[in-house]
């Protein structure tokens, strides 16, 4: 008996597009294999410069983002209400009710998420009934099942406790169908959702492995074998597999052709041409390319008036000088992955170093839109799985030759890479480049959970207004409230212990 896909009107579920043919106002029933495959960019992937919110508000956590150091006061405008003000300096705080209006940070990604996973599900229940060929219909299982594993593993770390610290609390709730029979679901445990993610990412695996190699990995912005592999490798990493995690990152690095980038064969910034188009599906080191950080970019690039009046704006939020603190001098990596500022006058002065960067931006121009910015998996995350997990796994001969092969890469040409470090304070060396490599992609907040929820301390810094907030060692806000509108369209769930109002 055929399934039938329901289309929620309420904006819950999928949009089903016009190569499914309806039956009803109300259900669709598709054909082809290559239908499904084509429902799936539009329902369950995350698309470039597009796609709902589900990964920015991250960024907004952690501690390589801080209030501009300056006496420049932000106002109340037509494009930010007093009222955004209040909100984004809730989500700044890591405040209880930061999905309690008024809050700017945005509070649906909990929905987004379930929304793609409808998408997946949809394809997954139809595609033993459609026409095709097997390697038709293995490449959209094998899609599905990759964006799935994904998509809970990211909600799994957002609102669940660290695998490592409690795998025992209560995860996301499991939703495995497209079915809408059951509508409110209780929540799995974070171990129950980690399994789902390995089944899921497995039998993604098996599938691309029965497809022609030339199919296991195309630059079409799709999942990818390599995709799935470097994602096995970062979740054994996150549950302390250390063997695994290393197995997975070494198939990335070895079995496909995949290249770091020498940072020194980029073209010479200026301030005509500061950028490269690191993240984007053309770059040697780039597996996968998906959404959009054009949600994050308009919470973060706020202006407010320049005290010493020259004729600039200065920007409210900057990168870290904690984290620019750590870059060495012969590290490439500052000036060409963290997006630079600068006062619009003919001296060009440094403004600052805005909290984003290393994303599809193009050295020939200055990022401006959305379709400029988006998430990736890249190369440079396997070398760091594997320097991390080998060390963690007393083989230090080979995390140490993996994270070499990283810097030599991103050091300036004869600069000596040479790691002296062993025992924990290697551990740290590379928990150290992990941050300074992958800063602005959305690991370093779950990383600080799985380092074991260290104490933040940060300065809200507003004209005349400067108050300072701290995140606590284990504080409860690791753990991301449960956004209100959630629990009250599924009444199984539980909210998480919530933080105390930090004043």
């Amino acid at each position: 008996m055929k399934k039938l896909l329901i289309v929620l009107l309420a904006g819950l579920a999928v949009a089903c597009s016009d190569f499914l043919e309806p039956k009803s106002q109300t259900e669709y029933i598709p054909r082809e294999a290559s239908s499904l495959n084509e429902m799936l960019l539009g329902d369950a992937y995350i698309l470039i410069g597009n796609g709902k919110e589900v990964m920015n508000l991250l960024l907004m956590f952690d501690d390589d983002i801080m209030c501009t150091d300056s006496t420049g006061e932000l106002k109340a405008s037509a494009m930010r209400t007093a009222e955004d003000i209040v909100g984004l300096e809730k989500a700044y705080a890591w405040q209880p009710d930061i999905f309690v209006e008024p809050c700017i940070t945005p509070g649906n990604a909990y929905k987004n998420f379930y929304t793609y996973i409808l998408g997946a599900n949809a394809a997954l229940d139809y595609i033993d009934d459609v026409s095709g060929t097997e390697n038709e219909k293995n490449i959209v299982k094998a899609q599905a099942l990759a964006l799935r594993g994904f998509y809970y593993f990211q909600l799994v770390n957002m609102w669940g406790a660290p695998y490592n610290y409690d795998k025992k609390a209560l995860g996301v709730p499991l939703k495995l169908t497209s079915a809408l029979e059951v509508l409110e679901l209780p929540r799995n445990t974070v171990e129950e959702v980690y399994e789902q993610v390995l089944k899921d990412l497995n039998e993604a695996e098996s599938l691309y492995e029965k497809l022609p190699v030339e199919q296991q990995y195309k630059k079409d912005y799709r999942t990818s074998l390599p995709m799935v592999q470097l994602l096995k490798s970062r979740v054994y990493l996150y549950m302390e597999d250390w063997k695994n995690a290393a197995i997975y990152a070494k198939k990335v690095i070895n079995d496909w052709n995949f290249t770091l980038t020498d940072l020194n064969s980029l073209p010479t910034p200026t301030y005509a041409a500061p950028y490269y188009n690191f993240i984007s599906q053309e770059c040697s080191e780039t597996i996968w390319v998906f959404g959009s950080l054009q949600l994050f970019l308009n919470l973060v690039n706020i202006d407010m008036a320049d005290p010493k009046d020259r004729g600039s704006q200065l920007n409210f939020f900057n990168a870290s000088s904690d984290l620019l603190g750590k870059y060495k001098e012969e590290d490439l990596r500052k000036d060409n992955y963290i997006v630079r500022r600068y006062y619009e006058d003919t001296e060009r002065h440094l403004l600052g170093y805005a909290p984003y960067g290393k994303f599809a931006v193009d050295y020939r121009i200055t990022p401006s839109n959305s379709e400029n910015f988006a998430h990736a998996f890249r190369l440079a995350e396997a070398y760091l799985n594997l320097a991390e997990a080998a060390a963690l796994d007393d083989d230090e001969e080979t995390a140490v030759e993996a994270l070499e092969t990283l810097l030599k890469n991103r050091f300036v040409t004869g600069t000596e890479i040479e790691i002296t470090e062993r025992g924990d304070a290697l551990v740290e060396r590379i928990r150290l480049e992990r941050r300074l490599e992958l800063c602005f992609e959305g690991h370093r907040w779950f990383d600080l959970r799985r380092y074991g929820m260290p104490s933040i301390t940060r300065v809200w810094k507003n004209g005349d207004y400067v108050k300072s907030y701290t995140l606590k060692e284990k504080d409860p806000f690791y753990t991301l409230p449960i956004p209100p509108s959630v629990l009250e369209e599924n009444r199984q769930l539980v909210q998480n212990p919530l933080p105390e109002v930090r004043n």
